[in-house]
Formats: C-alpha cells, structure tokens, sequence
C-alpha cells in the first residue's frame, strides 16, 4: 500500500510541474537559474575570502571491524570481521588561483545581473504576459 502511495504522489507532482502557461514556465526557469548562480557566486566568494576551495572526493570505507551481537542460534559472539562499510566523502582543501576565482566571481555577477534585470521581461517577450488562471 505504501509503494502504491509514492506511486500516486509522485505522478500528482509531475502532473503538477507540468501546470503553468509558457510565461510562467519561463519566470520559473530564470528563477531557479537565478538561485544556482547565487549559491555558485557565494561559493566563490568563500573561495577567495579564505584563500582555498573545498573538494569532495569519494573514499572507500574498508577494514578490519570488532563485532560484537547476537547470532541466529541465539548466541552471542565477539570478533574481528573485514568489512566494507560503502563509499563515503571526505573534503580537503585545494589551493586556487585568485586571479581565475576573481574573474569567475565577476562573470557570476554579470550573469546574476543580466537575469535580474532582463530574465523575466525575455519571458514576457517571448511568450507574452501571463494571464491569470481561475
């Protein structure tokens, strides 16, 4: 039953992405474009600020493990067991040129700016003010 209800939901969800006139589909897209060049522009701003960047690179999690729990019998075990525990992440820090850092800071700002000032009129223009759904 409750696969049943994800199933539903997310048919609802996708019916509803798929709402909206052309309009507003676009001011959606510029808006979301928007949000990811902001959080890029933070990014790099933190950059510069402290100097270097943060990566993230996947380190594999394996080894020797202590064990201890029950066992289907009922009894009880202590030992050394090798595991492999997935893949998790691990961040270090990496030099940057702060020359590059600050043109890529400047060109985000450009963009930024270029969509707040003419994203949504592009919109307007290209498919036409949107008309208010009842």
């Amino acid at each position: 039953m409750k696969c049943n209800t994800i199933i539903a939901t997310s048919a609802l969800l996708v019916t509803l992405a798929a709402c909206g006139t052309p309009t507003e589909q676009c001011e959606a897209r510029v808006a979301s474009e928007q949000r990811n060049v902001r959080a890029l522009l933070a990014e790099v701003e933190g950059n510069i600020a402290r100097g270097y960047a943060w990566e993230t690179q996947p380190v594999r999690d394996t080894g020797l493990r202590f064990c201890a729990g029950g066992y289907r019998g009922g009894n009880f075990g202590l030992g050394l067991s090798s595991c492999y525990g997935g893949t998790n992440t691990m961040r270090e820090r990496v030099p940057i040129d702060p020359v590059a850092e600050t043109r890529k800071r400047d060109a985000l700002q450009q963009r930024l700016t270029a969509l707040s000032t003419f994203g949504q009129s592009q919109c307007v223009a290209r498919y036409g003010a949107a008309t208010p759904q009842r």
